[in-house]
């Protein structure tokens, strides 16, 4: 029986690093939200011009599906609106923020929903409202929508980093 080592355990300090450089972005983007958030903007828009040019790509190779049509269409459409939001860069700002809204809003529902299985359903009902309150708020308030986004993509940025600092600390510390 062979005993292997984990590679990872042996290079701990690249998940220090990463965690440093994590938590330098989150410290970043709360110190410069409005630049992080056009740069989160832009990203959303490059990213779905991204997926558009890999649908087109799919329905090209892919000559004798029976569903290529639809993937031409979905990757013209994710093109087309890759290209605008990439090269307009305040409707990639609205358009972030309202599918960040439109998306609590769905939950909300969701929640008020599933609320019968709760044993305290008025808690739940409580919290879906909330929920679709913030919604309604990020979509009605671009300042706050905008000021949403940013807080909780700087705070997970600096909690990954955070996190992946003491992991790789303890995979230093950690005894083969």
């Amino acid at each position: 029986m062979e005993i292997t080592v984990d590679r990872s355990l042996r290079h701990w300090w690249v998940f220090v690093l990463r965690g440093v450089v994590l938590a330098l972005v989150g410290i970043y983007i709360f110190m410069s939200p409005v630049s992080a958030y056009l740069a989160l903007s832009f990203t959303f828009g490059l990213v779905i011009l991204l997926v558009g040019v890999s649908e087109l790509l799919h329905a090209y190779q892919d000559k004798g599906a029976a569903n290529r049509g639809w993937h031409l269409f979905v990757g013209l459409v994710d093109l087309v609106i890759g290209l605008v939001l990439v090269s307009h860069l305040a409707a990639g700002m609205d358009v972030l923020r309202v599918i960040m809204g439109v998306y609590f809003l769905f939950r909300g529902l969701s929640i008020i929903n599933f609320r019968r299985f709760a044993r305290r359903p008025i808690w739940v009902l409580a919290g879906a409202i909330i929920v679709l309150l913030f919604g309604i708020m990020v979509i009605a308030n671009p300042v706050f929508g905008a000021a949403t986004i940013v807080i909780w993509t700087g705070a997970a940025f600096i909690v990954t980093g955070i996190l992946n600092i003491l992991l790789g600390i303890r995979m230093k510390d950690y005894k083969l």
